[in-house]
C-alpha cells in the first residue's frame, strides 16, 4: 500500500518514527497540519508558521501543566523553579533572574576556558583511528563548562551527568515517567549548603545571594528549595542540548564531507554550519503546551484542556520558510529558526550552546578534518523529551599512518558461554520472538542446516527475505536478516540452542539490542 494511501501516523514515542521523523513530519505539514494522536490523545502542528504562532500566544498555550505530553496528561506539579513549567509572573521572575546570570557578555568571556576543555578532551585522541563524538567529547566537555558555571567540584562532574540523565532517559519507545517532578532538585543538596556557608565566583552563590522580584512583587532572595530546582534545571540543560549538538555535528557532516571541506578551506563558515546543524537535526525536535482555552486551528475547533504538541523539528524544515528544507546547506540564507523555542520560554543558554558548539567544531576540524561514521555502532538515546545520540563512533578513512578500522569502544564482551552439547538439530522452523522497543514481535524463521552453514528464510509483517551469514557451531547460533520495513535496518541474531529453544540478542543497528527467544515448531 502506498503511502498517499494510508492516513499520516505520527507517535513521539514509536521508536521507528522517532530514528527518521522527517518523512513523517513532511506528510504531517502537506496532509494534516492540524493532527490529532487518539491512543495519547494529543494534537499536534508542523508548519513553522503555526509554531511559531502558538508558541507566542502564552494566553491560550500554556507551560505551568508542564512541556511533555506526558506530564501534562498526568497532571504533574512541579517546584518553583522548573522554568520550562512555568507560567508568568512566576516565569518572569525566575527567568529574570537567570538572564541577570547568563549575560550574552558573561557566556562570551567563556570562550578561552571552554576551548581549554575541548583540547583536553581531543588532544589526547590525536593518533588514534578514530574516537566517539558522544563518549570523548560531547559526554565531557558541557558538563565540564556548566559545573564550572555552578561551582561543582570537577571530580563531581560525571556522577552529576548520570544523574541528570537518567531523569531524562525513558525505556525505549515509553513516555517519561511523570514523577520525575519530585525529584527535581535532589542530589545537589550538598553543594548548596556548602555554598551558602562558603561563598564562591560562581551561579550557585549568586543565585543564593542575588535579590529578584517575586511573582508578587516582593524583593528576595531565592528560597534553599528554589535554588535547588534551579541548579538542577540548569545542569540538565547545560549538558543535554550541547551533547545532543555535537553529535549531530559529528553524524551531519560525515554524511556531507564536500560541506565540511569547506569548512576545513574557510574557518568562518563556522557559525553558520552550526546555526544550519540546529535547525536541520534539533536536539528537541518538539515541545507540548496545555491548552487554557478554546482554541480554533486550520478551522477546527480544540477544547480547553487538551494537549497541544509543538514540532518544531518539523517546523525548521517547512518549504514555506527554508527553501529546500529537508536538505542540509550551511550556505543557506540565514533565517531563524525555533531550536532553541520562541516566545517567553526561548532557551535563556542559547549563547552559551552556540559558543560551544562552534568551539568543539573548530577543535575537533583542527585534528581530524576528515572522518566517518559507524551507524552500525551508534546508539540512539531513548527519551521522549530530545532526540539524539548515546554514542557516535567516528574513524578516519585514508588518514595516512592511521588505520582506516572504527575505533569506538568495543561493546562489554559477555562472559563465555560452555559449549552446549548439540542435542537437536536446527533444521525446521522456528518462531522467533524479539523483546522490541515496541513490544513483543514474532517472526518465522525456516533454516536448513550444512556443515554448520545456515540458510533459510525470515518472514514477518508481511515480509520474508533470505538470512545472511548464517552459522551453527557447538550450540552457538548466528544468522542476519536485512528488513526493509519499517526501515531499511540490517538485524543481527546471535544465541545458543539448547534443545528445541534458543535465546540469545536481536543487534538493530543505531536501535540498540534487544533479547529473543526461539522456539522450534
Amino acid at each position: 500500500m502506498s503511502s498517499a494511501a494510508s492516513p499520516v501516523y505520527y507517535d513521539p514515542y514509536k521508536v521507528e518514527i522517532t530514528a527518521n521523523p522527517y518523512p513523517v513530519f513532511r506528510r504531517l505539514r502537506e496532509e494534516a497540519p492540524l493532527y490529532y494522536n487518539e491512543e495519547h490523545d494529543f494534537y499536534a502542528v508542523s508548519r513553522f508558521e503555526d509554531v511559531e504562532k502558538g508558541l507566542a500566544d502564552k494566553e491560550t498555550y500554556i507551560s505551568g501543566r508542564g512541556a511533555i505530553v506526558e506530564i501534562i496528561k498526568a497532571n504533574a506539579e512541579f517546584p518553583p523553579g522548573v522554568l520550562i513549567f512555568e507560567d508568568p509572573p512566576i516565569h518572569t521572575a525566575h527567568r529574570g533572574l537567570l538572564a541577570r546570570l547568563f549575560t550574552p557578555k558573561r557566556m562570551v568571556s567563556l570562550e578561552a576556558k571552554i576551548r581549554e576543555y575541548c583540547v583536553q578532551c581531543l588532544d589526547p585522541l590525536v593518533g588514534r583511528d578514530g574516537f566517539d563524538f558522544i563518549a570523548d567529547l560531547g559526554a565531557q566537555m558541557p558538563i565540564r563548562v556548566i559545573g564550572m558555571l555552578l561551582g561543582i567540584p570537577e571530580e563531581d562532574h560525571a556522577a552529576v551527568r548520570e544523574r541528570v540523565d537518567a531523569t531524562m532517559r525513558t525505556e525505549a519507545g515509553k513516555p517519561m515517567n511523570h514523577n520525575v517532578g519530585e525529584t527535581m532538585g535532589s542530589g545537589f543538596e550538598e553543594y548548596v549548603d556548602w555554598r551558602i556557608k562558603h561563598p564562591s565566583d560562581d551561579v550557585m552563590t549568586e543565585l543564593l545571594n542575588t535579590e529578584f522580584k517575586d511573582e508578587t512583587g516582593t524583593m528576595r532572595r531565592a528560597t534553599r528549595d528554589e535554588v535547588l530546582t534551579l541548579v538542577n534545571v540548569l545542569a540538565g540543560a547545560g549538558n543535554e542540548t550541547t551533547n545532543r549538538l555535537i553529535g549531530w555535528t559529528g553524524k551531519v557532516l560525515a554524511e556531507h564531507p564536500d560541506q565540511r571541506r569547506q569548512i576545513v578551506a574557510n574557518p568562518g563558515l563556522i557559525p553558520q554550519a552550526i546555526e544550519e546543524l540546529l535547525r536541520f537535526e534539533p536536539p528537541a525536535p518538539h515541545v507540548a503546551r496545555y491548552i487554557n482555552r478554546d482554541v480554533e486551528v486550520h478551522g477546527r475547533k480544540i477544547a480547553a484542556g487538551n494537549a497541544m504538541m509543538f514540532l518544531t523539528g518539523s517546523a525548521n524544515r517547512d518549504d514555506r520558510r527554508f527553501v529546500n528544507g529537508d536538505t542540509f546547506d550551511i550556505h543557506r540564507q540565514a533565517r531563524p529558526h525555533l531550536s532553541f523555542g520562541y516566545g517567553i520560554h526561548a532557551c535563556v543558554g542559547a549563547v552559551l550552546a552556540r559558543l560551544e558548539g562552534r568551539i568543539a567544531l573548530e577543535e575537533v576540524l583542527k585534528r581530524f578534518p576528515e572522518w566517518e561514521v559507524d551507524l552500525e555502532r551508534a546508539t540512539l538515546s531513548p527519551t521522549s523529551t530530545v532526540r539524539g545520540w548515546e554514542t557516535m563512533p567516528a574513524y578516519f578513512k585514508g588518514s595516512g599512518s592511521r588505520p582506516a578500522a572504527p575505533a569506538a569502544q568495543p561493546e562489554p564482551v559477555a562472559p563465555a558461554v560452555p559449549a552446549v552439547p548439540v542435542t537437536t538439530s536446527v533444521d525446521g522452523s522456528w518462531t522467533v520472538t524479539v523483546k522490541g522497543p515496541t513490544g513483543a514481535e514474532s517472526t518465522t524463521l525456516v533454516l536448513e542446516n550444512v556443515g554448520g552453514k545456515l540458510s533459510g528464510t525470515q518472514s514477518g509483517r508481511g515480509m520474508s527475505s533470505q538470512i545472511l551469514d548464517g552459522k551453527f557451531e557447538n550450540g552457538k547460533i548466528f544468522w542476519v536478516n536485512q528488513i526493509t520495513k519499517p526501515m531499511k535496518m540490517k538485524i543481527e541474531f546471535s544465541g545458543t540452542v539448547e534443545g528445541n529453544s534458543m535465546t540469545g540478542k536481536a543487534k538493530a543497528g543505531f536501535m540498540g539490542s534487544f533479547p529473543f527467544t526461539g522456539t522450534k515448531a
